[in-house]
C-alpha cells in the first residue's frame, strides 16, 4: 500500500485511544510481540494483516484513511508567485484545474493532447507548490482544502478577466442547463449585503457540489464554470447625464 507508512502512524494512534498495547494485540493475532514491534516500527503491513488489526480494533480500513486525510495539512490557496507560473504555462494550468477537480492522469491523458512525460512534468510542479502529491505510480492526492481560493484580483483572477471573461459572458445561455440573470435596479446597501450572502452561500454550494461529484467517473461530469456579480454600477451612457 503506497500510503501505510502514515496509516500505521494512525492505526498507533488509535490503539492507544483504545488502550491496547502491543502485547495483547499479539495475542489477538496469535504472533510474539517483538513480531508486533517490528512489524510497526519497520511499518511494513500486508493489506491483510492491517485488515485484521483493523477488525479488532471495531474499524475499517476507510476509517484509518479518513482519519489520515483529516490530518494532512490542506492548502486553502496558493502564493501569488505560484499562480503567477500556473497563468504563464497553458498545460501546468489545464493540469492545475484538472487536479482541483479529482482527475488522474490517465483521464488526462485520455482527454487532452499531453503525454506522460508532459504530464508528470506539470504534476511534479504542482507537487512543489504543495496542491499535490504525487505518489508512487504517478496517483495523484490533493492538498488543497475545500474552501481553497484564488487570490482577489490575483494572477488567475486577471487571467480570467482578460482571456476568458468576456468570451464566457458573450456566449449563448439557451437551454434547460444553463442560466444568464440580469437585474437593474436601485437597492440599498443592506439589501446589496443580503444579495452578497446570498451569492456567497450559492458559491458554497458549488464547492460542495463540485466535490461530491469529484468522485463520479469524469466522463459523467462535464466542464462548468460559474460567475456570480453584483456591484455599484451604472450604465456610462446614465453617467453622461448626471449633473
Amino acid at each position: 500500500m503506497a500510503r501505510s507508512p502514515q496509516l500505521v502512524d494512525v492505526l498507533k494512534a488509535e490503539l492507544r485511544i483504545k488502550g491496547i498495547q502491543y502485547k495483547q494485540l499479539a495475542e489477538k493475532l496469535n504472533l510474539s510481540e517483538s513480531t508486533i514491534k517490528h512489524m510497526f516500527s519497520s511499518k511494513n503491513f500486508s493489506l491483510k494483516r492491517l485488515d485484521k488489526i483493523c477488525e479488532i480494533l471495531g474499524i475499517e480500513i476507510s476509517d484509518l484513511v479518513a482519519q489520515y486525510e483529516a490530518r494532512t495539512p490542506k492548502i486553502e490557496q496558493l502564493s501569488i508567485e505560484h499562480e503567477r507560473e500556473l497563468v504563464s504555462d497553458a498545460a501546468l494550468c489545464l493540469i492545475a484545474y484538472c487536479v482541483v477537480n479529482n482527475w488522474t492522469i490517465q483521464e488526462i491523458m485520455e482527454t487532452y493532447a499531453l503525454s506522460e512525460t508532459d504530464c508528470i512534468r506539470c504534476l511534479a510542479q504542482l507537487d512543489r507548490m504543495k496542491m499535490i502529491e504525487l505518489l508512487p505510480e504517478n496517483k495523484i492526492k490533493r492538498l488543497i482544502s475545500n474552501n481553497f481560493a484564488w487570490h482577489k484580483n490575483g494572477p488567475i483572477e486577471q487571467f480570467f478577466r482578460n482571456e476568458a471573461q468576456q468570451r464566457f459572458l458573450s456566449g449563448s445561455f439557451s437551454g434547460d442547463d444553463a442560466a444568464r440573470i440580469i437585474k437593474l435596479g436601485d437597492l440599498s446597501d443592506k439589501s446589496i449585503l443580503q444579495i452578497i450572502e446570498r451569492l456567497e452561500s450559492i458559491g458554497e454550494l458549488y464547492d460542495e457540489l463540485n466535490t461530491e461529484d469529484s468522485k463520479r467517473s469524469f466522463t459523467k461530469r462535464h466542464g462548468t464554470s460559474m460567475v456570480l456579480a453584483i456591484r455599484k454600477w451604472e450604465f456610462h451612457a446614465f453617467k453622461k447625464l448626471l449633473k
